[in-house]
């Protein structure tokens, strides 16, 4: 009897969230270049996206799990972006992080994205723009290692919005670099370009700003 009732219990659980776990050791090691690198304009961000469409996957709970580790659970942000820490511990005892999807019909992968680290900017100088893009060119080629002449050219930065009127200043020695479709920017970045100047504003802060890889 209390087999079945156990098989019962798990049969709802399972029917009512869908699991899927990740090793730690891929985000640690990638935050790990980061703080090595004292990138300090910019992170990586974790999500689950949906595998066709891209969209970010809705989640319930998402817990660090491991061998002698106390379970942690993880924040979620209200985009969806899972905010994992950088833990020697949790590298250390082979942790791995239990996701929890709301919708467990979605087939959902990992993406990691780098972004600009304050969410929250709504204004950017020259000097600004340029050292976040000098930043996420140094990442990239930190992930080529010894072949970072191979790793691709940052051209600028991508812009992801809430709509389509955001964009509320732009110099005029940035507006001939700008391109977009819809909510989606592209902004050419001259790094040798620095000053103190504003040069982009927005009516409130991207949702992201991510490193544009020109395709050639």
């Amino acid at each position: 009897m209390k087999k079945l009732l156990l098989a019962a219990s798990l049969a709802t659980l399972s029917a009512n969230c869908f699991a899927i776990d990740i090793e730690y050791k891929g985000f640690y090691q990638r935050l790990d270049k980061i703080k090595d690198e004292n990138l300090d304009q910019i992170s990586m961000g974790f999500y689950l996206v949906d595998y066709h469409s891209r969209a970010r996957c809705e989640l319930n709970k998402a817990t660090m799990l491991g061998r002698d580790l106390t379970p942690t659970n993880i924040e979620i942000a209200d985009d969806w972006q899972l905010l994992v820490p950088h833990s020697e511990e949790m590298y250390d005892k082979f942790a791995f992080l239990r996701v929890e999807q709301k919708n467990e019909m979605q087939n959902c992968t990992l993406q990691m994205q780098i972004q600009a680290k304050d969410k929250t900017k709504t204004s950017y100088t020259f000097n600004e723009l340029a050292l976040l893009t000098e930043q996420m060119q140094e990442l990239v080629d930190s992930f080529g290692s010894f072949l970072w002449f191979m790793m691709p050219n940052v051209s600028g930065l991508h812009i992801s919005q809430a709509n389509e009127s955001n964009i509320s200043f732009i110099n005029d020695e940035l507006k001939q670099g700008l391109s977009c479709q819809l909510t989606k920017c592209n902004l050419r970045i001259d790094t040798e370009q620095k000053s103190d100047e504003i040069a982009l504003s927005f009516s409130q802060a991207p949702e992201v700003i991510s490193p544009w890889i020109e395709k050639d």
